[in-house]
């Protein structure tokens, strides 16, 4: 019968848990109060004259009144945590004052043993601390019995999996509260690199040091690990991850912190480890102060907003109260996507932070388009991230590849200058530096008419460059080809084996380009610091691990997916640089370095370029830029 009740007990809708709540209250509160008498006097009492259940009837509504409006009702009663007693207490607080006020004010009598005896002042304090007890432990049971109720629904055939957390941080802890809720898991210990914390307690569970995982996985019968480490370093993360998978762990981790939302982890939060949990780099804290420079109550303009970087640069500019958003893509579809995103989250901000959102579709190429934009929407911030990018597509298609970055930059640029824009940004590459391909010469180019237009000496407008590397999942990036290689069955293919690239999240990229738009003042080119390059050979190796398979070669005949090495693509290099060491000055981010990259060192480099810059630093008129654009 019990079991049965508890059974339906989940099922309750709402109304009827809120009823139950409401009743059970009220009668704590004619038990705290008989409690209250009869502790204070020493014997069973409880006044029966109309005076006397008339205030306790009104302390009661009150009472049921503050709890309501202390939001105690609409409380998940699952998510117990402090801030709810804090509220109780209050609640109780209150039910007490407005008993021992309407009893006051009334000047009744007791009689106790036929004595007759004001009311005992005492009697309100001790009425307060009942009352708090039986409300809170009234809720601390039907928690506890919500949670019996989810572990009765499960069947004798369910496994539950024990567990290993990884991390005794907060974000460990509030995991563990989630997976004492989860019926289909047992937390056997925490696991923490900090000797401090070794053979202390979090929610009755021991704290191990990371060197005993193998020990306690075997003793508990370990079938997984949940990292709680989203602020870790990416050494300490890939060592957690190795000690585990090392195991034959299935290793899940908590989101990072650019996914967290809330303060609160459930269990449904906690997801396989990904490549990008590889590759996340240490965090670089943004400077908002520099966000809100570049963009609040400005006019922005964003070519390319449809794609990877730049609809990440129209989410992070809307979050920043911009005046008005213009779009500008050539892809409808792409433009679409960007336009309903945003409006999703124009839907969650006040109303008086909804700037307008402008989608134009439309080609940065289209002279006249792009200056009736900036004319008519009265733009004064420009974010330039449309580019082909593709090196081996633009090794066969040159005539586009420079006609798209490079006119299409200085139709941009020319129009920026002459309408006296206040900030102008341009999204780079680190394919530019000592380029080989069609797309890195296109985007050094494509830097040097920016900067020509920077060193003229009426220039109003601040233009500046960002460069940076691969960024994780970009359309067609590396790691989505492999993502589908290793779904396919393999082979995995790497142009080389000692290939290496600089990688960065999305996120990470867009805030750089927005502190850096707030720190160009002439043509600077802007980097950051973006750690150890990666090796493609390990980042394949990893990635058919992480998906439970491994590596077919000489040592592992029988592996699952093979890795093939297929040769340099052409246009393509070994290794990427950002910027040559020498050129590297310090901004007031500390971990973004910029450079003016001189024109000597692009003369060894790029003749070509070399001699593009010069006809750009002339005095700029509207024949030598036709000249130059034809």
């Amino acid at each position: 019968m019990v079991i049965e009740l508890l059974k339906r007990l989940p099922d309750l809708s709402r109304v009827h848990k809120r009823a139950i709540l409401v009743g059970y209250d009220v009668i704590a509160m004619a038990v705290a109060l008989w409690a209250a008498f009869s502790t204070r006097l020493g014997i069973f009492y409880f006044p029966d004259t109309r005076e006397f259940l008339a205030a306790a009837a009104g302390s009661f509504v009150v009472g049921i009144f503050a709890l309501y409006r202390l939001h105690i009702y609409h409380i998940v009663l699952r998510y117990f945590d402090l801030k709810t007693v804090t509220r109780i207490f209050f609640a109780a607080a209150i039910t007490a004052a407005a008993w021992v006020v309407l009893v006051y004010l009334s000047q009744e009598r007791i009689i106790v043993e036929g004595r007759g005896m004001m009311v005992p002042r005492s009697v309100g304090f001790i009425y307060c601390g009942f009352l708090f007890l039986l409300l809170f432990m009234g809720r601390y049971v039907m928690a506890l019995l919500l949670s019996g109720a989810a572990k009765v629904q499960i069947s004798a055939t369910d496994k539950q999996h024990n567990i290993i957390i990884y991390g005794a941080n907060s974000a460990g802890i509030s995991l563990a509260n989630s997976v004492s809720m989860a019926p289909q898991y047992r937390l056997i210990a925490f696991v923490d690199d900090d000797p401090a914390l070794h053979g202390q307690l979090i929610a009755r569970v021991p704290i191990h040091s990371s060197e005993e995982l193998a020990q306690i996985a075997r003793a508990g019968d370990v079938s997984e690990v949940f990292l709680a480490l989203p602020n870790a370093t990416r050494t300490q993360r890939i060592a957690a991850i190795s000690r585990a998978s090392e195991l034959n762990l299935s290793v899940k981790t908590v989101p990072a912190p650019e996914e967290i939302v809330s303060g609160r982890f459930t269990v449904s939060d906690v997801r396989p480890i990904d490549v990008s949990d590889l590759l996340r780099r240490d965090t670089v804290e943004p400077m908002s102060d520099l966000i809100r420079d570049a963009v609040e109550n400005h006019v922005i303009l964003v070519t390319g907003a449809g794609g990877s970087i730049g609809s990440e640069i129209c989410r992070q500019v809307l979050q920043a109260r911009p005046r008005k958003l213009v779009l500008l893509d050539h892809s409808e579809f792409a433009l679409y996507a960007i336009d309903q995103l945003l409006g999703e989250m124009l839907d969650k901000l006040p109303h008086e932070d909804r700037p307008d959102i402008v989608p134009v579709v439309g080609s940065m190429l289209n002279e006249q388009l792009v200056r009736s934009l900036i004319r008519d929407h009265d733009v004064d911030s420009l974010y330039h991230a449309a580019a082909y990018k593709h090196v081996p597509l633009l090794e066969r298609n040159e005539v586009v590849g420079v006609e798209n970055n490079v006119i299409g930059t200085l139709v941009l640029a020319k129009a920026a200058f002459e309408a006296k824009l206040t900030r102008f940004t341009m999204i780079s590459t680190d394919k530019a530096v000592r380029p080989k391909s069609v797309m890195g010469a296109s985007k050094r180019v494509a830097e040097l008419v920016i900067q020509a237009y920077s060193d003229h000496p009426s220039c109003h407008t601040r233009f500046g460059i960002v460069r940076f590397g691969n960024v994780l999942d970009s359309s067609g990036s590396v790691v989505q080809r492999f993502r589908k290689q290793i779904r396919q069955g393999g082979p995995v293919t790497v142009t080389h084996q000692d290939i290496t690239r600089y990688f960065m999240s999305i996120p990470e990229a867009t805030q750089l380009v927005l502190q850096a738009s707030a720190m160009a003042r002439s043509g600077e080119v802007f980097v950051l610091d973006m750690g150890e390059p990666v090796k493609i050979a390990e980042l394949a190796r990893n990635m058919v691990q992480l998906s439970g398979m491994t590596v077919r070669d000489e040592s592992n005949p029988t592996g699952d997916i093979e890795i093939e090495y297929v040769g340099l693509r052409p246009g393509e290099k070994l290794y990427e640089e950002l910027f040559i060491c020498d050129e590297c000055l310090p901004t007031a981010h500390p971990r973004i370095s910029m450079t003016r990259n001189a024109r000597s060192r692009s003369r060894s480099s790029s003749g070509t370029s070399m001699s593009l810059s010069k006809r750009l630093r002339r005095p700029i008129r509207p024949a030598c830029a036709r000249s130059f654009a034809s």
